[in-house]
């Protein structure tokens, strides 16, 4: 979870081993163990894409390309503007070109989505008039107000921690000079793959050559990738067009571990990109409680992950409840025995992740 920091902490230069790719106090409060320690990607269906344009992508220069572990594809422009991609001068594996239509067009939709909530988010540093170039950077979330450059080497320090994440909030474009690299060190004990990097541009981003790149970068218009690129994992999604220059490769799940840098962050119930926290839910009050009626209300918490809470009497079917925006969550038990019924809870998130289950006992009298 991103915490606020103070920019001269940001930039401190640490001596580690680089990992380098090839590219209501009255209430008692009960927590769940968390289901799963990875969290589902922002990206939603773009992420099914290594490179996705608007208008065109295109494939010049040298042949050599390597196209790895995404697809490819438009929209709103037709399939016919996608070239350059016939073998043998491109090498497509694990992907596809997918044709113009709903897939494409949904994933635009999320695409602009996943835009629209990283801008939302706010900052630890404003970077203005910065060169990323020869930082080091605890993770976070950096503004640019106008453009954003690299030249030589951005090191990401993970800090030894898990599920963090680097957004870059530029304002126009980001370019990148020729040899320019970003490298990730010191993860964290799940080995980086539940990391998230996040280049979200407002305008075009411009690669030079012999780049390594590494995360998912976001244009408002276009994206060239320059020639003999190496690809530490990522993507190229833009709203307009995409250019592929050259050899080299673009590898979504190029990073280290197999990472596609879309951890770290969530969309929470009201449509905001926030820092991930593992699937856990709260319930406030007694864990025996004792009804005089046929109804008993539980009510409770959920973490910014949870969608809805399942519940069940006894070992009859699983029901379940909406989470609402704001995290709360209630669930209106009924049909309890004379004597003593078991109510089991649970939390679940979008992708089917659930929590352990939790017990309450219920007297009726």
């Amino acid at each position: 979870m991103a915490t606020a920091i103070h920019e001269g902490d940001l930039l401190v230069i640490m001596k580690r081993q680089r990992l380098t790719f090839p590219p209501f106090a009255a209430f008692a409060v009960l927590l769940l163990a968390p289901a799963s320690g990875f969290a589902a990607s922002i990206l939603g269906s773009a992420g099914d894409f290594t490179l996705f344009g608007g208008t065109a992508i295109s494939k010049t220069g040298a042949d050599g390309a390597v196209i790895r572990n995404g697809n490819i594809g438009l929209s709103p422009a037709a399939t016919t503007n996608i070239s350059g991609f016939s073998p043998p001068g491109v090498i497509l594996q694990n992907s596809a070109i997918i044709p113009t239509g709903p897939v494409t067009a949904q994933a635009r939709q999320d695409l602009i989505k996943a835009q629209v909530g990283l801008a939302g988010m706010a900052p630890n540093a404003n970077m203005s008039n910065v060169d990323l170039g020869g930082k080091t950077l605890a993770p976070g979330v950096y503004k640019f107000n106008t453009t954003a450059g690299l030249t030589g080497d951005l090191v990401l320090d993970g800090q030894g921690k898990n599920n963090v994440f680097w957004v870059f909030q530029i304002g126009t474009g980001l370019t990148t000079a020729a040899n320019a690299t970003v490298t990730v060190i010191n993860p964290g004990s799940n080995g980086g793959r539940d990391y998230g990097i996040f280049w979200n541009c407002g305008t075009a981003v411009t690669f030079g050559a012999t780049n390594q790149i590494a995360g998912n970068y976001l244009a408002g218009t276009s994206i060239s990738l320059g020639a003999d690129r190496g690809s530490g994992g990522g993507r190229a999604l833009a709203l307009a067009a995409v250019t592929v220059d050259g050899v080299g490769q673009v590898d979504a799940f190029g990073g280290i571990n197999g990472s596609d840098w879309t951890g770290g962050v969530i969309f929470d119930q009201a449509g905001k990109v926030v820092p991930y926290q593992p699937l856990w839910f709260r319930h406030f009050g007694k864990n025996h409680r004792t009804t005089t009626t046929f109804l008993r209300v539980i009510k409770g918490k959920a973490s910014p992950s949870a969608t809805v809470i399942q519940w069940r009497i006894n070992a009859n079917r699983w029901h379940s409840v909406a989470v609402r925006s704001n995290g709360t969550w209630k669930v209106t038990g009924s049909n309890y025995h004379t004597a003593h019924t078991v109510m089991r809870l649970r939390a679940r998130d979008a992708a089917g992740a659930r929590t352990k289950v939790q017990r309450i006992t219920v007297w009726r009298h």
